[in-house]
């Protein structure tokens, strides 16, 4: 992705150009107080974990964008460009880091009900994902998982229940972290579970995200089209007790198999079993992968995603 933020420095339409500063707080933070300062200065609600043996699941109210930024087909999450905010939502924190001092540049989690499937990737400008920088906000489905049959994906005014859109800082993330030792600072995308408590993972949703999903189809000026043996993959790693970060679970987005590229458009469940194989965690970090990389720069394909319905079990 660090092309992408030399190109778009260019135009000056700015993705990125930042580097990965969330929060640094402790694995774990025993503070009663209503809210917790991490120690770069982010402020966040301090979240109490649940009774050992209960299920959460991450719901999505249409409150979270009552003061939204509006854009074409719906709203999406009025901080995604302010500093020192995190995202959080029932007992979840979601990682985010944001900028507009100069230039906009958001990272992590933000929340959005943009119902939106256009393909931007083809401004006339050089790169031919320039349209892509105001438009980032969409999900394939249309909208979050449940939401009314009567929601037809990519028809904007039919915004149905609001989801997560993540972006993965592709180039600042260590690389194959397993067996090390988590902290919030060095990764792009992280949900803190609870907050001293530890969880299972029951449940995850998934869906494609309209840039990756189009330059996986077409290219974008970036990301080249797919050929055969080509994949696009999401990895998932938990976070122990102890702070290690445990061997990742892989969801695929999309993989050409030779005769056709296969990429869902609508939510998808992450297997059950290789959520439960991470074991009893106090975070989810995620990262991504494609065949499409350099080198140098890293993942071609655009480095987006988007989730609903996390469910969890406390179990300590």
């Amino acid at each position: 992705m660090m092309k992408k933020v030399l190109y778009v420095l260019t135009v000056g339409l700015f993705l990125g150009l930042s580097s990965c500063n969330n929060d640094d707080a402790p694995l774990n933070n025993e503070s009663a107080s209503a809210v917790e300062t991490s120690k770069s200065g982010v402020t966040r609600k301090t979240v109490t974990d649940p009774a050992i043996g209960t299920t959460s699941t991450l719901t999505l109210t249409s409150a979270l964008l009552a003061s939204g930024t509006t854009t074409t087909g719906g709203k999406y999450w009025e901080n995604t460009y302010v500093s020192g905010t995190n995202l959080n939502v029932d007992i979840f924190t979601f990682s985010h880091t944001a900028t507009s001092a100069g230039y906009n540049y958001w990272d992590g989690f933000t929340v959005s009900n943009v119902n939106d499937i256009t393909d931007y990737g083809s401004g006339a400008a050089p790169g031919g994902s320039d349209g892509w920088v105001a438009h980032q906000w969409g999900t394939m489905a249309g909208s979050g998982f449940g939401s009314s049959s009567s929601v037809t994906p990519g028809t904007p005014g039919t915004a149905g229940d609001p989801y997560i859109v993540a972006y993965w800082s592709s180039y600042l993330d260590p690389k194959n972290p397993q067996g090390t030792t988590f902290s919030e600072s060095s990764f792009s995308n992280w949900i803190k579970i609870g907050n001293t408590g530890l969880y299972q993972v029951e449940g995850l949703k998934i869906n494609m995200h309209p840039w990756p999903y189009y330059g996986c189809l077409y290219g974008d000026g970036f990301a080249r089209a797919f050929t055969s043996g080509d994949s696009f993959k999401l990895l998932i790693y938990g976070v122990t007790e102890d702070g290690t970060i445990t061997n990742p679970i892989t969801h695929t987005l999309a993989n050409h198999t030779g005769s056709s590229l296969v990429m869902p458009t609508g939510w998808v469940n992450v297997s059950a079993t290789n959520l439960q194989s991470l074991g009893e965690v106090q975070y989810l970090v995620f990262q991504m992968s494609s065949t499409d990389f350099d080198l140098v720069y890293g993942m071609n394909t655009a480095a987006y995603f988007c989730l609903d319905k996390l469910s969890v079990k406390r179990t300590e």
